[in-house]
């Protein structure tokens, strides 16, 4: 390992710490920026497992803001700079029970009032757009399950799919091309706190000297830093419990089924929603969510749980077939038959850095250090955003300019003075 002192030390080479490690080496070509990561190449770790839908639908105004401004990044990236991020606006399809619609009816206008596209389908709609759809499920299995009839459903216009891999790629070119530097294999161990004012005394830093977050220790020696980003997603109490410091993230695991079969082919060539042809990314009653991949013929299934679950950290985490058999397949294959007897062709999972406060990004600098965290599993949708407000962050900007023109506070995502709102549509 390399004993230079670093201006910006980034932990983390996901969507997330490639977007922040960008914005800062753009905002300060001068500075002498690293990103570190325990994997052998960039966004290898969960920004590869994700499900990578993106969506403006939040109940919260931040998260909205956050999302469209990196849609729109995404969109310019794609369509003017000619750098594909298989960006696809399919939609989001929420199919909904008489008592979550009442529900969702009561965030609409909000929605629509901060320009949010959506239509909503009737009954009649969705049997003709999909006729695979069983909108009142009766079996005996669907009795037990709990399910209900297919009320309504609402479309999310402006929602789609994107490849994490592609954005990530897009985000480390633009960082080495400014000459931002990576060394791979090398794992976080612990910050590296120091006194401000050092006595070389054994044991220091003490209760009655100041401190600073001067880095990390790693698996190859300690690396150090007069400011250090974490963007470790699932590992950050990993590092921030042991010094005392709360940051409110929970690990939990989400786990993708992939499904190809000749059995799904009218399913996934739905037409009547998009210019693709194809189901929009599509939200079952009880959490299920089925994401359409045109360029593998099939589908990649996955649910949203709450309490049940446990908040747990797996260092490589898997998925779990009895998980599917006896948690997804009872709800899918009865809004679904076509599913009916079909297993998944490939399974793997990733891990969510739940904020546990309101699901919502953290973004606070804490003492020399700052956290970026706290994705929700909305991470892909949000990292231009996100990124940018770091960047903003670390030069002490009040404010931060996100794409399009709009800004928002620098604070307003921090522990300290936040200022967010409860997000309700968490998947």
């Amino acid at each position: 390992m390399s004993s230079k002192h670093l201006d910006v030390l980034v932990v983390g080479a996901g969507v997330i710490g490639l977007s922040a490690a960008y914005h800062i080496k753009e905002a300060n070509p001068n500075l002498s920026v690293l990103v570190i990561d325990r994997r052998s190449s960039p966004a290898q770790g969960d920004t590869a497992k994700s499900m990578a839908g993106v969506r403006d639908t939040f109940t919260s105004e931040v998260n909205r803001l956050l999302a469209r401004s990196s849609i729109d990044f995404y969109k310019h990236v794609q369509a003017e700079l000619g750098f594909n991020l298989n960006l696809e606006l399919v939609g989001y399809l929420w199919l909904l029970t008489e008592s979550e619609f009442r529900e969702f009816e009561s965030i609409k206008p909000m929605m629509e009032q901060e320009r949010v596209r959506l239509r909503i389908l009737e009954r009649e709609d969705l049997a003709r757009l999909l006729p695979d759809l069983t909108l009142d499920p009766s079996s005996q299995q669907s009795e037990l399950v709990g399910l209900e009839s297919i009320h309504k459903a609402i479309h999310g216009l402006d929602c789609g799919t994107i490849a994490p891999d592609l954005v990530a790629k897009y985000f480390e070119n633009q960082y080495r091309k400014l000459g931002g530097e990576f060394q791979f294999g090398v794992e976080a161990k612990a910050l590296r706190l120091v006194a401000k004012n050092s006595l070389d005394l054994p044991g220091e830093p003490f209760l009655w000297q100041d401190k600073r977050i001067a880095g990390v220790e790693t698996n190859q020696g300690p690396i150090l830093a007069d400011t250090t980003v974490f963007a470790g997603g699932a590992r950050t109490p990993m590092l921030f419990d042991p010094m005392g410091i709360d940051c409110y993230i929970k690990p939990k695991k989400r786990q993708v089924f992939q499904f190809r079969s000749n059995n799904l082919d009218r399913l996934l060539n739905s037409k009547g929603f998009n210019e693709q042809n194809t189901i929009p990314f599509t939200i079952l009653p009880k959490g299920t969510c089925i994401k359409p991949v045109k360029g593998e013929r099939g589908f990649w299934i996955t649910a949203s749980d709450d309490i049940g679950r446990a908040f747990s950290f797996e260092e490589e985490p898997i998925a779990e077939e009895a998980y599917f058999t006896m948690n997804i397949y009872p709800i899918l294959s009865e809004y679904f038959p076509c599913f009916t007897n079909l297993r998944p062709t490939n399974s793997w999972a990733g891990l969510y850095d739940i904020n546990s406060l309101d699901a919502t990004p953290i973004i606070e600098k804490i003492n020399s250090c700052i956290l970026t965290t706290g994705m929700s599993g909305s991470g892909i949708m949000k990292a231009d955003a996100v990124g940018r407000i770091t960047a903003a962050l670390l030069n002490d900007q009040d404010k931060a300019v996100l794409y399009g023109g709009q800004s928002i506070s620098t604070s307003r995502l921090g522990l300290t003075n936040r200022n967010v709102g409860r997000e309700q549509l968490v998947l």
